[in-house]
């Protein structure tokens, strides 16, 4: 069975999912960066690594864009019938904060690597602007805020995973699988 590009009103398009795991898979890849980035021996390879880290982080950020537009102009699937109130307020306020993480976080990378005065690269001649002058205040304040963001990020997207798994495992409805490119035949 194929998966339609748009959204359905039983499951998300083939582009909302591929923005989904794109940016799922960069942002764990992101995790694991950070931590070479802290574990790195000499100067030359965290600099490498530190601008691979920034590069991924524009490309996770251009990729919320992209995707914030998208659903803009083609409606998620509803929620299940039945769900609690709670449930359903839980459910927007866990996506506006992971919308508005996928955001911030990049977005304090990019002032956290300005404030230090490194400039943003991305692969070949693009670069970015320093967003606010170097200062070693800024770096500190915006290094910590990037931290906490991350923290931040990883314990919301956890419970957005906790509640993906509840809906499939226990409350056996289809939340979980209509974000999923497998759909068996006999759902709708």
């Amino acid at each position: 069975m194929s998966i339609p590009l748009r959204n359905t009103a039983n499951r998300y398009g083939l582009i909302s999912q591929l923005f989904h795991w794109l940016v799922v898979g960069l942002i764990l890849f992101q995790y694991v960066w950070a931590w070479r980035i802290d574990n790195a021996e000499g100067f030359r390879l965290r600099l490498e690594l530190v601008t691979q880290h920034k590069t991924i982080g524009m490309v996770v950020l251009g990729l919320a864009v992209l995707r914030l537009v998208w659903r803009l102009f083609n409606k998620p699937p509803p929620l299940p019938a039945g769900m609690a109130r709670w449930e359903v307020l839980s459910a927007k306020a866990g996506h506006a904060l992971l919308y508005g993480l996928i955001f911030a976080l990049p977005l304090s990378g990019w002032l956290y690597s300005s404030a230090a005065g490194l400039g943003d690269f991305w692969w070949g001649p693009v670069s970015f602007p320093s967003l606010v002058e170097s200062s070693e205040v800024l770096e500190d304040r915006f290094g910590l805020l990037h931290q906490i963001l991350g923290v931040s990020l990883a314990v919301v997207a956890g419970v957005h995973l906790v509640a993906a798994l509840r809906h499939h495992f226990f409350l056996k409805d289809t939340v979980l699988k209509r974000m999923l490119p497998i759909w068996p035949k006999n759902d709708p």
